[in-house]
């Protein structure tokens, strides 16, 4: 594909909150891909990205990327928070200077929703201003006066819980964009002696994953996809279920509906739940449809509830919207990226940890964390020396580096959420990246 692909970030990202503090949703895994990996393996091309601009210098082109518009090729523009990318196909068939547009709210402000377009450089540049700020709708409102417009209802994320609605069938449709050169069916595979498997035909390994007899598989309600994991003894695992390249699973109940993200470790009891990755829930414990972000740590038997006594639906706090019915009998928690969980703590369906978070010593969490906080019967601002000082020992553990484009962004969600911490923003540190120093306003 010559189009320049290009994603961008519209209104909707606040009603993704706090997932959305520390990534872009285009990079929020659901299914066996985030959006950003899906496009890549579609169209063989890795997309580019227009992003918040503190978030730019790791997940997008820079704050100022006029460079995307110098190429004379159309650009095919991406909602971030689209999920199912067979909408596209609309858009390759028709002319070029065709948008689409979801017809339906499919972003919490209401009304309708710029999914993608496909324009030239120079019809692009008019909007660029909005969609650097985020203001889809304004880019939108701009693009329906030059292009033809499709309509369509195509799966987005709007809240949080639309990332484990969609999780169980996009699996099933991400199998097609995986490399047939890569994965075989575990009858290939090496060790497949090791594995009672159900439905064997729907189960895809990758040749180095490694399986340590008793392991169950069971493929009847959906695929299975393991990539270069390890399997120990009695684990079990029910489709449709993805586990990532580095996963290990370790004697754990790994069940329909879940994808466990590179570089995790789980035990325990695991349901219809996306793990970003780099997350550990290694120890005893059920997680049911929920969403864990990246350097997550779950203690010992901590737990979530994912369903009320009473059968009823389960609500949500969502910065900017404050509680939310979900709609859901079925709804476990919501930890952002660095959240770390101590043992026994006990989550409330609905319930959600923002970004940095450390919690521990308490049987019963409240329901709804703010970013950087510590502690467990009482709670107090986490230090985002310590928060950050933590975070390096937990990636270098794993052999990688926390860059100072990543500081800074922590840095920035720090002073972000002062407000919900009880402290007014003008007291806010601020960090300067390129010196690398934290300073607090006189």
């Amino acid at each position: 594909m010559d189009d320049t692909i290009l994603l961008f970030e519209d209104e909707g990202y606040r009603s993704l909150l706090p997932l959305t503090y520390s990534r872009p949703a285009s990079d929020i895994r659901c299914g066996i891909f985030t959006l950003r990996e899906r496009l890549h393996a579609r169209y063989g091309t890795a997309p580019a990205a227009i992003t918040r601009g503190y978030l730019a210098d790791v997940f997008g082109v820079g704050r100022w990327p006029l460079q995307l518009l110098s190429r004379n090729v159309p650009l095919l523009l991406v909602n971030s928070r689209l999920v199912d990318i067979d909408c596209l196909a609309a858009l390759h068939d028709a002319p070029l200077g065709t948008i689409f547009v979801s017809d339906d709210a499919n972003t919490a402000a209401g009304g309708g929703t710029l999914v993608a377009a496909r324009i030239t450089p120079a019809l692009a540049s008019a909007v660029f201003g909005d969609l650097l700020e985020q203001h889809g709708q304004r880019a939108l409102h701009e693009l329906q006066r030059f292009c033809q417009v499709v309509t369509g209802r195509p799966q987005m994320l709007q809240f949080p819980w639309d990332i484990v609605d969609h999780n169980a069938a996009m699996i099933g449709r991400d199998i097609d964009l995986l490399d047939p050169t890569v994965y075989i069916p575990l009858a290939q595979h090496p060790q497949a002696a090791a594995c009672h498997a159900q439905a064997s035909e729907r189960i895809l390994v990758h040749p180095q994953a490694q399986f340590e007899s008793p392991v169950a598989l069971d493929a009847r309600d959906g695929p299975i996809v393991i990539g270069a994991a390890r399997i120990e003894p009695f684990s079990v695992i029910q489709g449709p279920v993805a586990i990532h390249d580095g996963a290990l699973i370790s004697g754990a109940r790994v069940l329909a509906g879940t994808t466990i993200g590179p570089v995790c470790r789980i035990g325990g009891e695991i349901e219809a739940s996306v793990v970003q990755g780099y997350s550990n829930k290694h120890h005893d414990g059920f997680f049911g449809h929920s969403y864990l972000g990246e350097w997550v740590n779950v203690g010992a038997m901590t737990t979530t509830s994912d369903l009320k006594n009473t059968y009823g639906t389960i609500k949500v706090t969502l910065d900017g919207y404050g509680q939310v019915d979900s709609g859901r009998l079925k709804l476990g928690c919501f930890l952002a990226d660095h959240v770390k969980l101590g043992i026994g703590v006990h989550l409330n369906g609905g319930a959600v940890v923002a970004t940095g978070s450390n919690i521990f010593g308490i049987h019963f969490a409240p329901k709804t964390i703010p970013a950087f906080t510590w502690g467990g019967e009482r709670f107090r601002e986490y230090r985002i020396d310590r928060m950050i000082e933590v975070a390096r020992k937990v990636m270098g553990r794993r052999k990688i580096t926390l860059s100072a484009a990543q500081v800074a962004i922590l840095h920035h969600v720090f002073a972000l959420t002062s407000v919900d911490r009880g402290i007014d923003v003008d007291d806010a540190p601020t960090f300067d990246a390129l010196a690398g120093e934290v300073s607090w306003r006189e």
